[in-house]
């Protein structure tokens, strides 16, 4: 009885102590004085001619050239807000209205034409907590973005210096996530490891993620994790999950990367894996960027089914008669499939692309505000081979467009990126 009286007391004399103090509670978070949602518009405005297209016809069971044809369009198109609202806070929308004008019998890659009513769709959709006030080690970022593996992929289309991204991106993407635009509903982990003036630095990412097109009666999370050693001058000085190529002759340095990414059993696969190692080389006027990826799932019975994808990219900044800033640029691309019977239908099986396709872009850039405003002519043309499945076969992205079985020819483009 004494014990209890003791107790009860004790308890009486602890809450009537914080009583005054949930009413007199002042450590509530501040919004910074300066804050204000920073609106933005992003365009690639492109026109292009196309040549040696060919489709496939299902009746007579061959393929037939469509007409050459220019074409006007919106390549991507993305408007947004992001704002820093609390001290280590951020937050990132942006929305995409991407191929307003397309012709889907034109040479270029990419979705089909999305109307002339077009459908707008969220993006990015994230925010980002730094974790240690005046560190870039410690960042937590969740919501709807890129899980971050795969140089290409990573970054953004505004900042690559082809005229279109390297599609090894699409491989790798439809592997990870399952669609095209790479993203996903997840929360990753990630930091830069770097103090001023420091020779190397590291910058890393850790995250799950939960793709909704492998989800079914079988459900297993995306692991991705990747790791950037940077030699000389690093790409970031602050941590972000968007990245550039060009950086305009002020950057001497090494990145190199390795990452991969994991998930075990779906309805699709047993098991999905990525391995990939990737670069960039910033020396003054030479950017020189690259990947290499290894894909793979294993299905039931001991199947397991690989295919490689990758990219190199060089470019030299000239600075020509002290006011212009351009940049010839050429990049090649590779897919490498199986190519036998047996190895296609295995690819089939597990949702894979097989064949072999290369695509080569040459062309030269005009800078007028570095990444901010960039004018565009490039030469495109590509190359691939169906393999055992032969013609009308969409065993890779080469073979088909917008549901169509295809050849797809080479194409010309003039463009302008502007973000605003």
């Amino acid at each position: 009885m004494y014990f209890r009286t003791t107790l009860l007391f004790l308890l009486s004399v602890a809450i009537s102590g914080l009583l005054p103090a949930q009413g007199a509670f002042d450590h509530w978070l501040q919004k910074k004085d300066d804050y204000h949602i920073e609106p933005f518009l992003a365009l690639q405005l492109w026109s292009a001619y196309s040549f040696n297209q060919q489709e496939f016809d299902q009746e007579e069971k061959r393929y037939a050239p469509v007409d050459d044809r220019f074409s006007v369009l919106l390549r991507r198109a993305r408007f947004g807000f992001r704002a820093n609202p609390y001290p280590n806070w951020k937050f990132y929308l942006a929305m995409a209205y991407d191929q307003l004008g397309k012709d889907d019998r034109s040479a270029l890659v990419g979705g089909g034409n999305n109307g002339s009513s077009p459908v707008i769709t969220i993006w990015d959709a994230f925010l980002q907590w730094r974790l240690a006030t005046g560190s870039e080690a410690l960042h937590l970022t969740a919501g709807y973005f890129r899980p971050q593996l795969g140089r290409e992929s990573i970054t953004a289309a505004w900042a690559s210096t082809s005229m279109e991204k390297s599609m090894s991106q699409y491989y790798q993407r439809q592997h990870l996530v399952g669609i095209s635009n790479g993203r996903s509903v997840g929360v990753n982990l990630g930091g830069l490891l770097w103090k001023e003036g420091d020779p190397v630095g590291l910058n890393y990412n850790l995250g799950v993620f939960a793709p909704q097109a492998f989800s079914g009666v079988k459900f297993s999370p995306l692991f991705v994790g990747r790791a950037v050693l940077h030699l000389g001058d690093p790409e970031q000085t602050v941590y972000k999950i968007g990245y550039d190529v060009n950086y305009f002759n002020q950057r001497k340095g090494l990145s190199l990367a390795l990452g991969g990414s994991w998930q075990g059993e779906t309805d699709l696969f047993q098991a999905g894996y990525q391995a990939s190692a990737d670069w960039l080389f910033n020396w003054g006027p030479v950017n020189f960027d690259g990947e290499w990826s290894l894909l793979w799932r294993e299905g039931p019975s001991d199947l397991t089914y690989r295919s490689e994808t990758g990219y190199a990219r060089l470019g030299y900044n000239l600075v020509v008669a002290e006011k212009y800033f351009l940049e010839p640029v050429f990049m090649w691309m590779a897919f490498r499939g199986a190519t036998d019977a047996a190895g296609q239908a295995d690819a089939a099986a597990l949702k894979m692309y097989s064949g072999s396709e290369d695509t080569f872009n040459a062309g030269l850039n005009w800078y007028l505000h570095k990444k901010n405003l960039k004018l565009s002519l490039h030469y495109t043309w590509h190359a691939a081979d169906p393999g055992a499945a032969g013609d009308g076969a969409k065993v890779n992205q080469y073979f088909s467009q917008s549901g169509m079985a295809v050849r797809r020819g080479n194409w010309v483009g003039l463009g302008v990126n502007a973000m605003f």
